[in-house]
């Protein structure tokens, strides 16, 4: 190849990679862009301290999280307290955003990063809004489609377009705001150890009762009602019944002065430890869901745990796994072998 080839065939490469290079910053926007590597929302950052309202719209769907003093709650679930890791996650993530790279302005193919006007129904973007405590705006963005190491080096990416604003950007950041209101509730509800039960009186709709108990912690569990001549299922068949209010979470939640409890139909739980503690549960199924309302009661030492436990609960009923409920709910039947024929 001559000397005149050579230097036209690196011409060329040059303006390939020049052209490359054009591209990826934006599809033409200059990669001189004054945005590129600047925080996407920086008051939020510098006044992480001062957020007092974190709201989301998605579609025809809102959630909205409010702090109530020193506590943080989710207004479309009556002021339930939120998950505050689950929060703390997502107001770090939007205040470590940072613009990369320029995308589309035009709003037919906003969709395709879902950064489309949230609101819409059937739109996938997300549009958070952040408030101090007074109401004042810190930040807003719409937050579309999420792109895991997009950018390589564990370095996830998200795209966003602000409000008003016809460009959309692909951002730098760790960015998780999914889920529906009740996915924003602190989930734990109450823990109540198997190691700590004395004894468990389950009461099942129909009036059937069983009785799981032992006299000391080290004893073995044992059925008041397991007929003469009859055995557990296996030896440990007692074990779920018994720690069915271990690590308790909720799937939903709701204010009890809005869900009143029939008089019948409702199957009961009493819980009592070692420690004197005693929590009764009542049991509904409605409507598809499994619903548990709680309540503690104690003497001596016990009785403060109630107290803190009932100021807790007893405001509000909750929808539980149906696992959970039909743990609550065992009958005979789930433990005890079958009578041979004779």
């Amino acid at each position: 190849m001559g000397m005149k080839g050579l230097i036209g065939l690196l011409a060329a490469m040059v303006v390939a990679v020049i052209a490359a290079i054009f591209v990826a910053r934006g599809g033409g926007t200059p990669a001189s862009d004054p945005l590129v590597g600047s925080l996407v929302l920086p008051e939020i950052g510098q006044r992480l301290g001062d957020v007092g309202d974190l709201a989301m719209v998605r579609g025809d769907q809102k959630i909205t999280l409010k702090r109530q003093g020193e506590q943080w709650g989710v207004e479309e679930k009556d002021g339930y307290p939120a998950n505050l890791a689950k929060l703390k996650q997502a107001l770090i993530g939007l205040a470590e955003l940072r613009f990369v790279e320029p995308k589309t302005r035009k709003p037919d193919l906003y969709a395709r990063l879902e950064v489309e006007d949230a609101g819409k129904k059937g739109a996938k973007s997300t549009l958070v809004t952040v408030s101090d405590g007074k109401g004042s705006l810190l930040g807003e963005v719409i937050a579309g489609k999420r792109r895991i190491d997009q950018l390589g080096g564990g370095n996830d990416g998200i795209y966003v377009r602000k409000p008003g604003d016809a460009q959309s950007w692909l951002a730098r950041g760790t960015l998780d705001l999914s889920g529906d209101a009740a996915q924003w509730l602190d989930q734990k509800v109450i823990d109540m150890p198997e190691a700590q039960v004395k004894q468990v009186v389950l009461t099942g709709a129909d009036g059937a009762t069983l009785t799981i108990e032992r006299a000391k912690p080290e004893d073995k569990l044992a059925l008041a009602e397991l007929p003469a001549g009859r055995k557990l299922k296996s030896e440990g068949a007692l074990d779920d019944p018994a720690s069915a209010l271990a690590g308790l979470e909720l799937a939903d939640v709701k204010g009890a002065k809005e869900a009143a409890f029939p008089g019948a139909g409702v199957a009961h739980a009493k819980f009592t430890t070692f420690a004197g503690l005693v929590v009764t549960a009542d049991i509904l199924d409605k409507d598809g869901n499994a619903w548990l309302r709680l309540a503690a009661s104690g003497e001596g030492a016990a009785a403060a745990q109630a107290s803190q436990l009932n100021a807790k609960l007893s405001p509000w009923v909750y929808v539980v796994s149906s696992y959970k409920a039909k743990t609550l709910e065992t009958k005979l039947a789930d433990l005890v072998e079958p009578q041979k024929p004779s």
